[in-house]
């Protein structure tokens, strides 16, 4: 099972998804995540858009963020293809190509 944590960026501290409908979603990324090898991923809370869920995979804080609705509304569906844009966002970080995506 992978570690799944929710946070506010300006002060670090850790909030639960509790929405009832972001339990299916919640469980979808557990399973994204173990196949493709994170035990940790972390969502942050965006200081001036508290919508905008920036994503985190292990140790890698990425510029790609997913907005709070995919929890609030169950948008189980989609929340597999949010993090594959993800992972890619973080290979492209690694690669060195970061840079030229803000």
């Amino acid at each position: 099972m992978a570690n799944i944590k929710f946070l506010n960026e300006t002060d670090g501290a850790e909030f639960r998804m509790t929405h009832p409908k972001a339990e299916r979603v919640l469980k979808d990324i557990d399973q994204w995540a173990q196949a493709n090898d994170f035990e940790h991923v972390a969502f942050w809370r965006d200081p001036e858009d508290e919508h905008k869920l920036w994503v985190q995979l292990g140790d890698d804080r990425l510029n790609y963020w997913i907005h709070d609705s995919t929890f609030t509304e169950g948008k189980h569906e989609t929340v597999e293809m949010q993090m594959d844009y993800a992972r890619g966002a973080a290979r492209r970080s690694a690669a060195g190509y970061g840079k030229f995506d803000k």
